[in-house]
């Protein structure tokens, strides 16, 4: 029993293809989440200066 459970362990060990996937995953969050917080920390500005240029479009 503990030598199945063994092998089975060394197996998910060995076994690296969801590695890539965490990788790009992680990768991802790191160019994401400096952009999310960028965008919520200057949301006024931001909405202010879209509604100051959607106004000098209105004829």
């Amino acid at each position: 029993m503990l030598k199945r459970i063994g092998r089975k362990i060394k197996a998910l060990h060995e076994n690296e293809s969801g590695a890539m996937s965490v990788e790009k995953v992680m990768i991802i969050a790191l160019i994401a989440l400096p952009i999310i917080i960028a965008l919520w920390l200057f949301r006024k500005t931001l909405v202010g200066w879209f509604t100051d240029q959607t106004q000098d479009l209105q004829p």
